[in-house]
């Protein structure tokens, strides 16, 4: 699946797809530095499917995923 949703940065279609996955792996890793990395992967797809909007509703509808694994991230860095 990752390797046909590879097109490059800014393929934004794909973007979606990928970030989940990432964020629904580094869910299972009980290595913090593992989660870490698959949520900071999630958060990069996130962040370039979230720039595709085209309006501000839309927008802010996007960044709650950022928001939501932002707060994943803050807890696995405070367990540290």
């Amino acid at each position: 699946m990752l390797a046909e949703t590879d097109r490059g940065v800014g393929y934004f279609p794909f973007n979606e797809i990928r970030a989940t996955f990432y964020e629904n792996r580094g869910d299972t890793l009980s290595e913090i530095a593992d989660a870490k990395a698959k949520y900071e992967l999630a958060e990069f797809n996130w962040r370039q499917w979230a720039s595709c909007s085209t309006s501000g509703g839309e927008g802010t509808a996007r960044m709650s995923e950022i928001h939501r694994l932002e707060k994943n991230l803050e807890s696995l860095n405070a367990d540290r």
